[in-house]
């Protein structure tokens, strides 16, 4: 009986960026776990408009 609450829960999807040699995002991803690379970093959002670009230090979280 306590395991029922568990069959109804959801994973949460968490949003993660690749990053290039230059730092700048070129591939975006939302995934229930973190994916495996060092240079993936998670984000808050992902935009379209941060492929190709630096991110911004506010927006990764290690």
């Amino acid at each position: 009986m306590f395991r029922l609450p568990r069959l109804f829960h959801r994973p949460r999807h968490r949003h993660f960026a690749l990053l290039d040699n230059a730092s700048r995002c070129c591939m975006l991803l939302t995934a229930t776990e973190p994916p495996v690379g060092a240079r993936w970093v998670e984000i808050a959002e992902p935009r379209l408009a941060l492929i190709g670009r630096t991110l911004p230090g506010a927006n990764t979280q290690p």
